[in-house]
């Protein structure tokens, strides 16, 4: 069987020193376990059991199969195995400059079932293994995104691009200037799967320097008090948008609920309750009158703001329940202007003419209607009355004609008060660099985030809105778009106001809101629009800007992510 010269005995040593080498380079450098016994096994790619040890670190328990677990069927888990890398290497991009270079492929690993029920049926701890969509999975710098995604339904794979912003504080901002930033915004973009992100690589690009106004200092608004009519469920939604502007500020709601009657002392409880938790100050009432409708009690709230009102209140603001103030800070500096202890009554027109030549010469409510102290006192004296002479059911008008019929004040008119009676694609607005003091209607004639939209006036006061010029096409309108023009900057005249919402062709806008100038084509204009906001625990916000991709043609969604450095 062997030749005569070679000793049968050099075979066998030759066999078992080749056995112990294999063994012990596969013990040392894939760091194999000992075999187990398993009902089962299931092959995964390596990079996937990266991504689990890193996260997970589980230890799990093997066990056989047991007919008597309550049903629960045995599920794969993870032995610990550890990857072929040195400790610091995992996950490590590269320097800038370099090309980022593909691991290693390694052997597929197997896995084995663990038994996941206990014996009462309950799951044992550290026995669950996440999923590969599991947060825990992606790097942390992507967390906003991943819990996003499925709200906005984002398409599974995405076009991602990560801008740093760091901005230079300055007390001197002319918010009417569009500066011009050289280099391009919308850069460094890869491809990120949110079903499989634990490797993947942003490039950090160098942050932009972008000048904005201070933040706003902390003040406290107990000079104001707010009053709105509505139903039980609109107000319980009005909350998060509330708190975005009054809470904590120490500024007061009166709320009267239209629908009080028919919910229980326990669901009214709740409702307050709700509000306490926003850090909202606010009283709920019922009408004080069950005849009168939700528009007469946009007026008599009036009533029970008064009751609920102290020596030191100078404004008295009726309200809708869709109206949003960015900051109070802005609202408060204006109405300051003005001497609260004269007869005053202030607000803003309607931007569509037509409703004024409709409704008249008055402060349409949904912008914010405002009452010096003096002349609050003396409508809710004659609240019945005026009610009583109406001659309209809007609470707008009857307000107007108790003024107009109770004092010698006029209509003031606030700049930066927006009634926004525009409808659908209101982009023009918002991305004409206007500092609004109100908003309105985004609920309903206009769908927009507005709550995310503002946050940014917690980081930059008056920075919400302010436009930068990036590269040759791009135009950046802080909180609302990043839009790009095929055509190039040039191509648009950013002086004047885009009308792109129903009727803007109609002149009747032109009084408020004009010169207006055409809607840019739609082929030509890629718009992201805001729709996640968010600060982290460092005090840098985050805001992602979204473009759905066409989904006919199989295109990818694309977000850029604005992270504003906080230091």
């Amino acid at each position: 069987m062997f030749p005569p010269k070679v000793p049968r005995v050099f075979v066998l040593a030759s066999v078992v020193l080749l056995f112990l080498v294999t063994y012990t380079t596969l013990h040392l450098y894939h760091r194999v376990p000992p075999s187990y016994p398993a009902a089962g096994h299931q092959v995964i790619p390596i990079n996937d059991v990266v991504a689990i040890e890193e996260q997970s670190n589980f230890n799990h328990a093997v066990a056989p199969e047991d007919p008597a677990n309550n049903g629960l069927n045995p599920v794969p888990t993870v032995s610990t195995l550890e990857p072929a890398v040195q400790d610091g290497e995992a996950g490590k991009m590269p320097e800038e400059g370099e090309q980022p270079t593909q691991p290693s492929i390694q052997p597929p690993v197997e896995t084995v079932e663990a038994q996941t029920g206990s014996a009462d049926g309950e799951q044992s701890e550290g026995e669950h293994l996440p999923s590969i969509s599991d947060p825990n999975h992606c790097p942390k710098d992507l967390q906003l995104l991943l819990r996003s995604s499925i709200d906005l339904g984002l398409t599974e794979r995405v076009r991602y691009t990560r801008r740093y912003i760091q901005p230079v504080f300055s007390n001197s901002v002319d918010r009417d200037n569009i500066p011009n930033i050289t280099e391009p915004l919308l850069q460094d973009v890869v491809e990120v799967d949110l079903n499989d992100c634990g490797g993947a690589w942003i490039p950090h690009s160098t942050p932009i320097r972008l000048q904005v106004p201070n933040p706003h200092p902390e003040a406290a608004f107990t000079h104001l008090i707010f009053g709105v009519a509505t139903d039980y469920n609109r107000l319980n939604d009005s909350i998060s948008p509330f708190a975005h502007w009054i809470s904590g500020t120490g500024a007061k709601i009166v709320a009267v609920v239209m629908d009080a009657k028919d919910k229980s002392p326990d669901e009214m409880k709740q409702l307050q309750d709700n509000f306490e938790a926003a850090g909202i100050n606010v009283t709920l009432a019922n009408p004080i009158n069950e005849t009168f409708t939700t528009a007469q009690n946009h007026f008599t709230v009036l009533v029970s703001m008064l009751d609920n009102s102290s020596p030191e209140t100078q404004w008295y603001g009726l309200l809708d329940d869709d109206t949003f103030f960015p900051s109070l800070k802005p609202l408060s500096d204006s109405l300051a202007m003005l001497d609260h202890r004269v007869d005053a009554y202030v607000g803003a027109l309607s931007e569509d003419f037509q409703a004024v030549r409709g409704f008249g010469f008055m402060a349409f409510g949904g912008a914010g209607a405002f009452l010096s102290a003096p002349l609050a006192k003396k409508l809710g004296d004659q609240a019945f009355e005026c009610i009583r002479r109406a001659t309209t059911v809007e609470g707008d008008t009857i307000l107007r004609d108790c003024v107009y019929a109770n004092s010698k004040a006029k209509l003031t008119v606030l700049p930066g008060l927006y009634q926004q009676d525009i409808r659908d694609d209101v982009s023009g607005f918002f991305e004409a660099g206007l500092k609004p003091l109100s908003l309105h209607h985004w609920k309903g004639w206009y769908k927009a985030p507005v709550e995310k939209m503002a946050k940014v006036t917690k980081f930059c006061g008056d920075c919400f809105l302010q436009r930068w010029r990036f590269g040759t096409d791009t135009v950046f309108s802080n909180g609302f778009s990043i839009a790009t023009y095929s055509d190039g900057l040039e191509s648009v005249d950013l002086e004047l106001m885009e009308g792109t919402w129903g009727r803007a062709d109609s002149k009747d806008f032109d009084f408020s809101l004009g010169p207006l100038r055409d809607p840019y084509p739609l082929d030509k204009k890629r718009s992201y629009k805001l729709r996640e906001a968010e600060f982290e625990e460092n005090g840098d916000l985050k805001q992602l800007y979204v473009r759905a991709g066409n989904s006919s043609a199989g295109e990818l969604d694309q977000v850029v992510e604005l992270v504003w450095q906080k230091k």
